[in-house]
């Protein structure tokens, strides 16, 4: 049976070193049940035990359960120093050998007057977790026909609204088209561009490229569990493509991508520019290439500049598929996000918004889950104290950030050091087994896994590697013993909290010298323009070959003053071309296979052929601006660009520091920085430094101080979604078509198959009182893979131009008020009702009788 977490805690200390028979351990009380089974051997200490008792008796009193637990007195338990130190009182038990032990409040900074109160308030609802009335939630709404056949039964709602206008956007988007899609933590953003992807049966392969390898093993564990027994999976079984596989996997994979088998590999971008590079090109040239996902889209440009070119890189592999795919079937460009900038837009408008400029889905609030608190220190050994103090106190699960992978190593002795032995550590330089292990081991199997295995850490410990990737829903602390270089590093890693909606707590500690560590981390190795004309000089000089205005260049090749190739130079140039598209000097474009030219020799094109495929990963084509080569001009340029990149560099550090100095509202700051022209972002705040100080708010200890609108963006408006097969039958300036059935038999043989075909024929949206959920999913099978969207609110009837088919009800003589006024828009209506129907602006008429625009059913049929 399963008891409430004190009982069970209670059971689990009165029986240790043994456990209790038949009871079901969850939450806290299971990660203190795996503590305890830890002692004997040294995988978990006594201040684990303390920081996990404590946080049982916390959720317990804010459940209206004050009581204590009796606890063992053992060499391996706390003392009563360390139930001190843990914030808990201790007294001799009733038994010998025991001691009862109740919990204090705490809070971070120790706060005094109305801020204590709104602090002790705040920390009752994380305690709470998924019981807590600031828990968010969600309006729920039905899911589209094509929803539910991508995805399963058990996606039969959209989480939210915004979901809903994402997933239609991106259903619909045509073949060559580029969606940004930006929507809050927890509205399900992968499940957007999964849905598509897994639509209907057939061939064709989608990449999603993705920043972490942790992130790409959890979408393959999401995307086998999706495709199940439901249609064309992978030949492998594998999804993930890293570098770290098996050759012999990983050239299987290759093929299956190759020949469109492969229904959707994930990789990092340096997987998709090198190994994969060649079968995606292969794809593409065959028409089977379907999709290309970018997640956490912020980072092309966060990591693009610097570290990570291959992340820009990606706008010529895009350029080059769209140009080899044959005609209608161009790869569709999904660029996801739950935090862009405006100059993270811009960046993804240059490199991947052409031939046509984006849409963009705009769905975001800033999250409603996070209290922050700030402190601050002179020096490091009181931010030391004042830390570990915090990461024994606050509740579990809970993330320790640093800067730098000595700062985790050293932060990890500490901890163990001080009995705190359920953490690790996660840097750049842990391998991916390690990462695997990592959030396995701190409760990641939980969310799929009916036999959870027990947990292992409840700390972990990490720099900025630390993060991406990393989705466990029940996290409650993020604690920083730093200060992030930039606001969005700040709100990326707080953001690993409360991803199950609950409450959750933020807590940064920075002393005085971490500002210098911060701006030195900031400040991004960005090229010069003079030694960018170095590199652009000496790769353009080189080039390879010219042909009609594109030419091809060796990214090995060096500038004038250098005579050494090497890894880093070949870096040096993808930087600088990537820079030099941003200003718009080039456009990349990924480099083409030779073809044979008239009159060559056979051995000569082979040979040509043959020392191509060699030096594939160091060739690239531009197609030069006629600025480039005037070097006036070209620094001119250039010089605006990076400038205007370090002033982004400079502006989100100085809202880091607004952020964190307590003179506004966090949620508001926030939003100010992730407002992108045309698209504002709804602010929220739980708590912050500068709301506490007015003591709990207005609402009560439940509320917020401020909670922001709920983002309903709209669908995106696709030129190709304007298609009108029945044109013929409408005279000009006749936007409505009535289409008509004389029976209820007519009805139910004719209207589905007419659905379909229209849908199949690019006229999606489909909607009335006459098209039940039932009727719509029976439609959509037989539309697939076509997607069907149903409009359950009229609000696409009310509100969308493209053309619309609408369903009365069997009996309607009556036109409903909405239908009227799409009747007398401009906007194209296909209007399937009983013949019966009468004009609403002459109700002794029946509109077929009268209406310029009216078919039966029959007509309808034989025209299509």
């Amino acid at each position: 049976m399963e008891v409430d977490g004190w009982a069970r805690a209670q059971a689990l200390l009165e029986a240790w070193p043994d456990k209790p028979p038949r009871v079901v351990a969850t939450g806290t009380a299971r990660r203190l049940e795996d503590a305890l089974a830890g002692l004997a051997s040294g995988a978990a200490g006594h201040r684990d035990i303390a920081a996990l008792t404590r946080q049982v008796l916390l959720e317990a009193q804010a459940r209206g359960n004050s009581g204590h637990l009796t606890v063992p007195v053992h060499e391996l338990f706390p003392t009563r120093e360390d139930w001190a130190e843990a914030w808990c009182g201790s007294v001799p038990g009733s038994r010998e050998g025991t001691l009862r032990v109740w919990a204090r409040p705490w809070s971070p900074g120790q706060p005094e007057g109305l801020a204590a109160q709104a602090a002790e308030a705040d920390l009752r609802q994380v305690h709470l977790g998924t019981n807590s009335p600031q828990r968010r939630s969600l309006a729920a709404c039905d899911g589209d026909p094509f929803w539910v056949a991508a995805l399963g039964d058990r996606y039969h709602q959209y989480l939210s609204t915004a979901q809903r206008q994402a997933a239609r956007s991106v259903a619909l988007a045509p073949p060559g088209s580029t969606t940004i899609v930006c929507l809050p933590t927890g509205h399900g953003k992968t499940d957007v561009a999964l849905a598509p992807i897994l639509l209907g049966g057939g061939v064709g392969v989608s990449v999603i490229v993705v920043p972490t390898v942790i992130l790409a093993i959890d979408l393959e564990r999401r995307i086998r569990a999706l495709i199940g027994n439901r249609g064309r999976g992978s030949p492998s079984g594998r999804y993930a493509y890293a570098m770290s596989l098996d050759a012999e996997i990983k050239k299987r994979m290759a093929d299956d991508v190759r020949t469109g088998s492969q229904r959707v590999v994930v990789s990092a971008p340096e997987s998709v520019t090198r190994g994969l590079k060649k079968p995606l090109a292969d794809a593409a040239a065959a028409g089977l290439l379907r999709y290309f996902v970018i997640d956490e889209a912020h980072l092309v440009e966060q990591w693009g500049n610097e570290f990570r070119p291959d992340f820009q890189v990606l706008s010529g592999q895009r350029h080059a598929w769209l140009s080899m795919a044959p005609k209608g079937t161009a790869p569709r460009t999904i660029a996801m996000s739950a935090t862009l900038t405006e100059h993270q837009v811009i960046t993804l408008r240059t490199l991947f918004g052409k031939p046509e400029p984006p849409q963009i889905v705009w769905g975001k609030q800033i999250r409603r889950e996070p209290s922050y608190y700030v402190e601050r220190f002179q020096e490091d050994n009181e931010r030391t104290a004042a830390v570990l103090e915090a990461v024994t106190l606050l509740p579990r699960p809970l993330a320790l950030y640093v800067s730098t992978r000595e700062a985790a190593t050293a932060w990890l002795r500490r901890l163990q050091e001080a009995g705190l032995r359920r953490v690790t550590r996660v840097t750049g330089d842990t391998s991916d087994d390690d990462r695997r292990t990592t959030v396995e081991g701190w409760g990641g199997p939980a969310a799929e896994s009916a036999e959870r295995g027990p947990t292992r850490f409840d700390i972990v410990v990490g720099t900025s590697a630390f993060g991406l990737g990393i989705d466990l829903p029940d996290v409650r602390t993020v604690v920083h013993a730093c200060l992030p270089e930039t606001v969005d590093r700040y709100y990326q890693e707080v953001g690993r909290g409360g991803r199950d909606g609950s409450p959750s707590l933020a807590y940064l500690a920075m002393a005085r010298r971490d500002v210098r560590t911060a701006e030195s981390l900031s400040q991004q190795a960005i090229l010069r323009a003079e030694t960018a004309w170095e590199r652009w000089e000496g790769m353009f000089h080189s080039r390879l070959s010219e042909e009609e205005g594109i030419f091809r260049l060796d990214l090995d090749a060096l500038p004038a003053r250098k005579n050494t190739r090497t890894d880093a130079g070949r870096q040096w140039n993808v930087r600088a071309l990537n820079l030099l598209t941003q200003a718009g000097l080039v456009e990349l474009r990924e480099a083409q296979e030779p073809q044979r030219r008239r009159d060559e020799p056979e051995a000569s094109f082979q040979a040509r052929h043959q020392d191509f495929k060699a030096r594939l990963g160091s060739l690239v084509d531009v197609i030069p601006d006629g600025r480039v080569n005037s070097k006036a001009d070209f620094i001119e340029q250039f010089d605006r660009t990076r400038n205007r990149i370090l002033a982004n560099q400079r502006a989100a550090r100085e809202r880091l520091y607004e952020t964190l100095s307590g003179s506004r509202c966090i949620g508001d700051v926030l939003a100010e920085h992730y407002t992108v022209e045309g698209h504002a972002t709804a602010p929220a705040c739980r708590g912050c430094p500068h709301c506490r100080r007015s003591g709990v708010p207005e609402a009560g200890p439940e509320g917020f101080y401020q909670l922001g609108w709920d983002p309903i963006p709209g669908v995106a408006r696709w030129p190709e979604l304007y298609v009108d097969p029945l044109a013929g039958y409408r005279p000009p300036g006749q936007a409505c078509l009535s289409i008509w059935w004389e029976t209820d038999e007519e009805r139910r043989e004719l209207i589905p198959d007419l659905l379909a075909r229209l849908c199949r024929l690019g006229m999606p949206m489909v909607g009335g009182p006459g098209l039940s959920a039932a009727l719509a999913h029976s439609v959509q099978e037989a539309a697939l893979p076509y997607p069907l969207v149903r409009d359950v609110d009229a609000s696409l009837l009310l509100t969308h131009r493209p053309p619309v088919l609408w369903v009365t009800d069997r009996t309607d003589d009556a036109m409903a008020q909405e239908v009227h006024s799409r009747l007398t828009s401009p906007d194209i209506l296909y209007l399937f009702h009983p013949r019966s129907l009468r004009h609403p602006e002459r109700p002794d008429w029946r509109l077929a009788d009268i209406h310029t625009a009216s078919i039966s059913v029959h007509t309808a049929g034989k025209a299509l």
